[in-house]
């Protein structure tokens, strides 16, 4: 046993740093991914959970790690968010049950709700624009609305849309953070983002 471990360690290890690295790039580039890590993970806990009291044997072949699309579809969305207080928030405000709403009751409209509200609570100290943003050479950190929609939406125009989307608003870009803007207005920037880049639409 001890020499099979010593043979496949070093590229058990490699694929776990991988894996590690991958997960972060993909929190830094949009928070949305992480739901499907959290939903996994909580999914994998119950069935441990439920195995056990079964008193079934938990180490003969570990569960799929992955999920259908109807299941999906069918999985709650207070499961499916990692964040109860902003699902809480979101049903509020759509007059949605939060024990019993589905995915497949989330509408589009629904989840950029979901993600000002995120942006509002986790990214509220960063600036709109980045003065730095895609300059030559420069290193890139999620440190800004412009580069969080820039990465989200794949195109450069971040700062364009935010300073028409904040002239509408009577806001001054060059001072505010995220916290000053509304979880509506951060939509409406979404949206024109959506709108303005390349993409791919419903």
């Amino acid at each position: 046993m001890n020499g099979k471990w010593k043979k496949y360690g070093v590229v058990l290890i490699a694929a776990g740093m991988a894996v590690c690295m991958m997960a972060g790039m993909a929190m830094g580039v949009g928070w949305s991914r992480s739901h499907v890590e959290k939903t996994i993970t909580k999914a994998a806990d119950k069935e441990l959970t439920l195995s056990m009291e079964k008193g079934e044997d938990t180490e003969r072949e570990p569960a799929p790690m992955y999920f259908s699309d109807d299941a999906y579809q069918k999985m709650l969305y207070k499961d499916a968010v990692a964040d109860e207080e902003i699902v809480k928030e979101v049903c509020s405000k759509y007059n949605l049950d939060v024990d019993t709403t589905q995915m497949k009751d989330v509408t589009r409209e629904m989840r950029n709700y979901e993600e000002a509200l995120w942006l509002r609570k986790n990214m509220g100290k960063c600036a709109l624009l980045d003065e730095e943003a895609y300059e030559k050479d420069a290193v890139y950190e999620i440190s800004s609305l412009e580069i969080y929609i820039c990465e989200i939406y794949a195109f450069r125009e971040g700062k364009v849309v935010i300073e028409d989307m904040c002239r509408e608003f009577g806001i001054n870009p060059k001072e505010a953070v995220i916290a000053d803007l509304t979880a509506e207005q951060l939509v409406k920037i979404g949206e024109k983002a959506y709108e303005t880049s390349d993409h791919p639409k419903e």
